[in-house]
């Protein structure tokens, strides 16, 4: 009886120590580890498996930033423009931010992003790129104006992370960036993430 109750304190002491670790109860502790477990057996995100769903969202009863987002993907608003979509397991992520205010050109926002992510752990640069797309919004003219910002960096739960961040200027080719629209997930997913971000890209906009 007595090695029993110090195998189960033991046990409760090691849960315990886990969940202070990162912040979380030991129930939840548990619950991470199976959704980090999940999300590296997960396989990769194929473009051909996805679909699309149109989403807006803003103030109570009003829609102030529109995007289509990969179906079935949970929606969790921020703040008033801006929302993030993740899958069950949280492998993958859509995140759209309507609130940067065209405080600086795309380009601009692209270097002070770089600035920010200096300290982050494993980071590397992978590309930076400017570039135009067709709108696909039916009451938007000019084309979307944008610079992307690729990289890597190490997770402490979830290992190496693939990100790719676009700074969205849908009025003035490229002089104000008014939106971020962000993908992540593992490098293997790279051409799935891809497919997403190209989709927000040409759909994403500020209604009102």
């Amino acid at each position: 009886m007595k090695k029993l109750s110090a195998r189960v304190l033991a046990g409760t002491a090691i849960l315990a120590s886990a969940g202070l670790l990162v912040g979380i109860a030991p129930s939840d502790a548990a619950v991470t580890t199976r959704a980090a477990v999940s999300a590296h057996t997960k396989p990769a995100l194929n473009p051909a498996s996805l679909s699309y769903t149109y989403k807006c969202w803003g103030h109570p009863d009003n829609c102030n930033v529109s995007v289509y987002a990969p179906k079935g993907w949970k929606f969790t608003q921020l703040s008033v423009a801006h929302a993030k979509f993740t899958d069950s397991s949280n492998t993958w992520m859509l995140r759209v931010d309507g609130s940067l205010g065209g405080k600086v050109s795309t380009n601009t926002a692209a270097q002070q992003r770089v600035k920010a992510l200096h300290s982050t752990p494993g980071l590397k640069i992978v590309s930076r790129a400017h570039g135009t797309v067709k709108s696909e919004v039916p009451w938007s003219t000019p084309p979307v104006a944008y610079t992307s910002l690729t990289y890597t960096y190490r997770d402490g739960a979830r290992g190496q992370r693939w990100v790719s961040t676009r700074f969205v200027d849908t009025y003035t080719q490229g002089k104000h960036a008014y939106i971020e629209i962000t993908v992540a997930g593992r490098p293997q997913d790279q051409a799935g993430l891809n497919r997403v971000l190209a989709k927000a890209t040409q759909w994403v906009a500020l209604v009102g």
